[in-house]
């Protein structure tokens, strides 16, 4: 990276911005290999990698999730978006709504074909990056502490957000406060 100083003044600014930069680039790299990963079929329903995780966290549960496990699970806030993957994998035939329950409990589990897409992504999956992480020394220990690392950045990231909207939602309601206070004393006389 350049010289970011709109992002860093100090070495450690400098170090935070450009472990951010390696996130930005391992986040998209991660989601073009697991579209990838979907091969042909993948291709043929225009599913994103966004939509493999989604396959993927299905098959791991073991058992039907509804949305709101599927969003926890993968630490998101946004179901319409979790919902569209859903109907594009069930377009696909990897997915299907499990028969029975309440609209609002609709829980949906990998089908026949899902389950062979996925044994087909996991074979591909080792042979293309953990047989060759074994390769280039990233040993399991590595492996933990890099997932200890990005589950901390995760949650420093999503603290960072709910102070922002906290904050967000402060100021908006001290704007109120003094739009009515400015509304009130425009209608008192003499004021």
């Amino acid at each position: 990276m350049k010289d970011p100083r709109h992002l860093a003044e100090t070495p450690r600014e400098q170090d935070l911005t450009e472990l951010e930069q390696a996130l930005i680039c391992g986040a998209e790299a991660f989601y073009r290999f697991a579209a990838a990963l979907l091969g042909t079929p993948g291709r043929t329903h225009n599913l994103s990698g966004a939509d493999c995780v989604i396959l993927q966290l299905l098959k791991t549960a073991g058992r039907p999730r509804q949305i709101s496990d599927l969003l926890r699970f993968a630490n998101r806030d946004d179901p319409a978006n979790v919902q569209y993957s859903l109907r594009k994998l069930m377009k696909a035939g990897f997915v299907e709504k499990q028969p029975g329950g309440a609209p609002r409990e609709t829980a949906y589990r990998v089908t026949p074909a899902g389950e062979a897409v996925t044994a087909a992504l996991v074979a591909e999956r080792r042979a293309l990056l953990a047989e060759p992480l074994d390769r280039v020394g990233m040993s399991p220990e590595r492996m933990r502490d890099a997932a200890e690392l990005l589950g901390l950045l995760a949650g420093l990231y999503d603290r960072g957000t709910r102070v922002m909207t906290l904050r967000e939602g402060e100021a908006a309601a001290s704007l109120t406060e003094l739009d009515a206070t400015s509304s009130r004393n425009a209608t008192r006389p003499g004021v």
